[in-house]
């Protein structure tokens, strides 16, 4: 205890600094440069007492590495793929070489300064009650990750649930397994968990956009997942048979890297960034040459280039979604250039539009392979519909899931206890 508590009272002190003293003592800029500087206080303070103290923060276990970059681009992954149903959204973060410059540390210094405070308190537990100690410690990180202001807020019971089930119990969920990593791998390992979601909310250009309730259930099934999978790969045999146990295990992670890159892929040619557009066709407008559950790619085509007998998309003001049909003819008008278009099964001509109005030209059909997310979209949307239209449903399914997640930690810490035990009752 007394090891842990100068940390502990650090990390405090600059919490209330950065909520309650920074914000109305500097102006602009100098908000985000004052509260670097606490926090890369929290990351020198903390290093140097570990070396004096010699805490064995900086071991590396690979395996555990491994695991946790796997858990962590699963949970990118499900949240992405999620999204696919639910929406995307772009990143507010725009990266000039001054947001760089300075609010990029404003954001990396926390995230360091948090998971080195939690490497150090982690590894300073005592080894006869870990799992109560892994719990408060992440239930301290956790406490800590949310501003005072917001705790303000919580003025009535809504306000209250609506902050536990919509951040705090995923945040809890996911330090916990953070915490499990720095007691089982230190530093790198927790900090690979942590940092490659970062990573990709700070940077990645387009972003899952799902409902809050239905984010706050992909969370906390992330968290559980990843427990299960710890679980599997790290059986409660002896401690002197574990690391040899470890070695022996194949490495995961090209094939989850492979899955992620084929996500990010997915969801950045969806929006366009790839210089190419997939599309579900979702009506019959176009048969023969497209049916419902085809994908059709296309991609970004000059006017000049739009002739008769191509088939394009274009998007039509009131329409939810993109149009692809044949042009059957063009011409100018006043200076400006119209084009009209048929479905190809339609019995008469769309309206003209524009060639601003174009997204691109149909360069390959992919045939019904559409239909998979068509019937997992209007599987996510019933599931959607019902959790919204039954709250408490959705609460009782993230607090099980929770508890699940704590619970996979208390079983196996406890694990070879329980055997003995049932040893000597014999």
């Amino acid at each position: 205890m007394k090891q842990i508590l100068p940390i502990s009272t650090l990390i405090i002190t600059v919490y209330l600094l950065t909520n309650l003293i920074v914000p109305f003592t500097f102006r602009g800029e100098i908000i985000f440069l004052a509260n670097v500087a606490l926090w890369a206080v929290v990351i020198a303070t903390t290093l140097l007492i570990s070396k004096y103290q010699q805490t064995r923060i900086w071991r590396t276990n690979k395996t555990m590495l491994q695991l946790a970059a796997i858990i962590a681009i699963f949970q990118i992954s499900l949240s992405v793929f999620t999204s696919f149903f639910m929406g995307f959204g772009k990143n507010a973060n725009v990266w000039t070489p001054t947001a760089l410059a300075i609010y990029f540390p404003f954001l990396l210094t926390p995230l360091l300064a948090t998971e080195i405070s939690r490497a150090y308190l982690t590894q300073n537990t005592s080894k006869n009650k870990p799992t109560l100690q892994i719990l408060l410690i992440s239930l301290f990180l956790t406490l800590i990750s949310t501003t005072i202001p917001r705790y303000l807020d919580l003025t009535t019971p809504l306000a209250i649930s609506e902050f536990l089930i919509k951040t705090f119990i995923p945040t809890l969920a996911i330090s916990l397994l953070a915490t499990y990593f720095a007691f089982l791998g230190g530093l790198f390992a927790n900090l690979t968990f942590m940092a490659i979601p970062a990573l990709f909310t700070w940077f990645s250009p387009i972003l899952p956009n799902p409902p809050w309730a239905a984010q706050s259930i992909l969370t906390v099934i992330a968290a559980t997942t990843g427990f299960l999978i710890l679980d599997t790969a790290i059986k409660p045999l002896p401690t002197k048979h574990i690391h040899r146990t470890l070695k022996k295990q194949k490495s995961q992670l090209p094939y989850w890297t492979a899955i992620a890159l084929i996500g990010l892929i997915a969801v950045w040619s969806s929006t366009g960034l790839l210089g190419f557009t997939p599309s579900i066709i979702a009506s019959g407008s176009m048969r023969p040459v497209l049916d419902v559950g085809d994908i059709a790619v296309t991609v970004p085509t000059s006017p000049n280039n739009i002739k008769v007998g191509d088939v394009i998309q274009y998007w039509r003001q009131g329409e939810p979604a993109p149009i692809i049909h044949r042009v059957i003819e063009t011409y100018k008008s006043g200076g400006a250039t119209y084009i009209i278009t048929k479905g190809d099964a339609n019995n008469a001509p769309d309206d003209p539009v524009t060639p601003t109005q174009t997204v691109g030209k149909l360069i390959i059909t992919i045939p019904k392979l559409g239909w998979i997310s068509i019937y997992l979209k209007t599987f996510t949307a019933n599931a959607l519909t019902f959790f919204t239209n039954n709250p408490a449903i959705a609460y009782t399914t993230i607090t099980i899931t929770s508890a699940t997640s704590i619970l996979g930690i208390h079983r196996y810490r406890n694990q070879p206890l329980r055997k003995l035990r049932r040893r000597i009752g014999r």
